[in-house]
């Protein structure tokens, strides 16, 4: 059954090398459309070891990605459990709050790993579920971040399979999606009222919409001081992919 398992989390756009293809890393990290398939570029840092693990891996059936990386990635024999350890995320969506609930049993039962999560979108984010559970990781100090454009580069450098690659990977039309993503990671973070609708329909690229009353406004500036200068709308403003 282990074999099977494996064999499902690495065959969908992923090499023998644990290499992720180019195409494969384009359609699944775009945040501003909406793939279902969950993929997780992983890296693994121990104390006792110069070269970190980089590989990949993705949902299944069976499981989402998180729950592969716990019960069959980490669990692989180690020379030395004691060790600390430093492992960083760059997901496609973020967990969700049954994995989030893992995550935590796994951190209290490893005080030795520190965990950083970078995502390109936010999973089912007006779902309150999935909004604790977010909040929960940050509160046992997991770091969790909407992934930027140099998090982009540094994937594309690491993790994307080289045959056919450009040197690197710039995106065009990201900047608003990552702001949306930004602001609404914050408003989970903070406990303040969601900011951001997303309207999907069959065959047609998905609309975002950032709705930010006075209230909010001033949640925001007050939670977050050092947030970047953001042009709020003085009506709900529409996004959607050109």
């Amino acid at each position: 059954m282990a074999t099977v398992r494996n064999r499902d989390h690495e065959s969908r756009g992923i090499t023998q090398g644990g290499k992720i293809s180019q195409k494969t890393f384009i359609d699944s990290y775009d945040p501003s459309v909406l793939r279902r398939v969950q993929y997780m570029l992983y890296e693994i840092k121990w104390s006792n070891s110069e070269s970190p693990l980089q590989s990949c891996c993705h949902s299944s059936r069976m499981a989402h990605a998180e729950i592969y990386f716990l019960e069959d990635v980490f669990q692989k024999p180690r020379s030395d459990p004691s060790a600390r350890c430093s492992i960083t995320w760059y997901m496609s969506w973020s967990p969700c709050g049954y994995c989030s609930k893992k995550i935590r049993d796994f951190l209290k039962a490893q005080p030795n790993v520190n965990l950083v999560i970078y995502v390109a979108r936010i999973y089912w984010h007006k779902r309150e579920i999935n909004r604790e559970g977010l909040r929960s990781l940050m509160n046992i100090g997991v770091s969790i971040q909407v992934m930027d454009l140099p998090a982009y580069s540094y994937c594309w450098r690491t993790f994307v399979d080289n045959e056919d690659k450009y040197e690197d990977y710039w995106p065009r039309h990201f900047s608003p999606w990552i702001m949306l993503y930004y602001l609404e990671l914050h408003s989970i973070l903070q406990n303040i009222p969601s900011c951001l609708k997303i309207s999907s329909f069959k065959n047609q690229d998905p609309v975002f919409r950032l709705r930010v009353d006075e209230k909010q406004k001033r949640a925001f500036t007050s939670a977050n001081p050092y947030l970047p200068p953001v042009s709020w709308p003085g009506q709900p403003t529409s996004l959607w992919k050109p």
